[in-house]
């Protein structure tokens, strides 16, 4: 990344141990995943404080570390009690502003250009779908797991390396400005957004909030960068006309640039048309996420790629764990892992391609809590209900406070869905195993903090007796 000399110069401070033969290589503000020659940032977070780490981190090979001015006494003490080798301690009133400050600058040395993902939904597939296509021409890094947020971007911004082309980062927020603090450290020269929608309502405070937080993208690139977004979002297409913003617009409707037709999720993967040129596919079942492939070759194109050069088949594409997974578990019984997260707009996209899906038992849906929607979660867990009911699902099981408006709206549609609610995920647990037999098809979604992965890890070692 750069030497100490420079990232003292940057932060006008002299490290504390210093020893100028060693060099940042990356920056860290995790022990776990820290790799020899990394930057250690300590600060005090939400449930531990990095500085109770730092012995750690230089056992394991850290160069330096950037530590709160204000605790430098009691660490110099800790450090030396520990006994372990100590380097370039950086001593700053705000240790996570540093990072930010350095990140910073290491990016304005760069020539890679970088592509921003931002949106409500399919943010990280979307990345996956981008960086999958530009790798097969170019030197690409792209965001790894949820780095994706104010401390996430400059740590993956110290990650580049003046050999990549391109740098594919996700962007999310929960706030207003956010998305313009990223944008600001990443410099991006192309922007895609994803659908927006009811999501963090809590932190943004409205719906009209999301759209403007998320334009803060747009509203970065210059007048030749592209922008590509979904056609079909006409309050986005909106706002980006009274931006004189143009777009490339990628949707089901003639009207789209890059036009997606003829979807079908058959044979464990999902394959569509676009704008004539053949067709493309890609594993799975999620036959929603076509707009997200095509969102992705849309860019694609933008960037260089020609046609020819788009593979047809997507066999080695990456997908993160909890979107839109299915496995069929030992048992005979299939489940589909959508649990990483929940939103109105991301869960009517599972229940439509759950909805698509047919199998030899039951279907059913095991969903607990969306959370961050501010006052209007109430409606919006309503009108899940509502969804749910026209899934085709023949049981529905739910968790948690707010899901008790779901299950009412369920049960008030007399379609004949079998709806039950629990208090929490044990109680689900325990009902399902009740009723699961195999070849029953399971959609799990919910919130990440209401953790239904202990749900689906309940059921996955499961047997039945011959007689079930």
């Amino acid at each position: 990344m750069f030497s100490y000399l420079e990232a003292s110069r940057l932060l006008c401070v002299s490290p504390e141990f210093k020893d100028l033969s060693l060099i940042v290589r990356s920056l860290s503000i995790d022990t776990r995943t820290l790799s020899p020659g990394d930057l250690f940032v300590a600060f005090k977070g939400e449930k531990c404080d990095g500085h109770d780490f730092l012995a750690t981190a230089f056992e394991k090979g850290a160069s330096g570390a950037l530590i709160d001015t204000r605790q430098k006494k009691a660490i110099f003490e800790g450090l030396c009690v520990a006994k372990v080798p100590i380097h370039n301690l950086i001593p700053v009133p705000d240790p996570q502003a540093a990072m930010t400050a350095l990140a910073a600058e290491y990016r304005k040395t760069l020539p890679v250009k970088v592509i921003g993902v931002t949106g409500s939904v399919g943010k990280t597939t979307t990345k996956e779908f981008l960086f999958y296509l530009l790798r097969k021409k170019y030197s690409v890094l792209a965001t790894a797991g949820n780095l994706n947020n104010h401390l996430g971007v400059p740590i993956m911004l110290s990650r580049l390396e003046p050999s990549h082309q391109y740098g594919v980062l996700e962007m999310g927020a929960s706030h207003p400005g956010e998305i313009r603090a990223l944008v600001e450290m990443a410099i991006p020269s192309g922007g895609i957004l994803t659908p927006i929608g009811a999501a963090h309502l809590e932190g943004f405070g409205s719906l009209e909030n999301v759209y403007n937080t998320k334009l803060e993208l747009a509203d970065f690139l210059r007048k030749n960068d592209p922008l590509v977004v979904p056609e079909s979002d006409a309050r986005l297409l909106e706002k980006l006309g009274q931006r004189s913003r143009k777009a490339i617009t990628v949707g089901y409707s003639e009207r789209a640039e890059y036009r997606i037709a003829d979807v079908k999720s058959e044979g464990g993967e999902v394959a569509f048309s676009l704008n004539d040129k053949g067709r493309f596919s890609f594993p799975g079942q999620a036959s929603f996420l076509a707009l997200n492939a095509g969102l992705a070759i849309a860019m694609a194109r933008s960037l260089g790629l020609a046609w020819e050069e788009i593979p047809r088949k997507w066999e080695d594409v990456g997908f993160a764990l909890g979107r839109f997974r299915e496995t069929i578990l030992p048992n005979g019984v299939r489940v589909i892992d959508d649990s990483y997260n929940a939103n109105p707009v991301s869960f009517e996209g599972a229940l439509a391609a759950f909805r698509s899906l047919s199998c030899a038992g039951k279907k059913i849906v095991v969903f607990a809590d969306m959370l961050e929607l501010g006052a209007g979660e109430e409606r919006f867990h309503s009108e899940l209900g509502e969804k749910i009911a026209t899934s085709g699902a023949d049981l529905a099981l739910a968790y948690g406070k707010r899901t008790q408006a779901s299950i009412e709206a369920l049960e008030n549609s007399k379609t004949g869905c079998v709806a039950r609610h629990f208090k929490d995920s044990p109680e689900a647990l325990v009902a399902l195993k009740e009723v699961l037999r195999p070849g029953d098809l399971v959609l799990f979604k919910g919130s990440r903090s209401m953790h239904m992965e202990k749900v689906l890890d309940g059921i996955r070692n499961i047997s039945f007796s011959s007689q079930t």
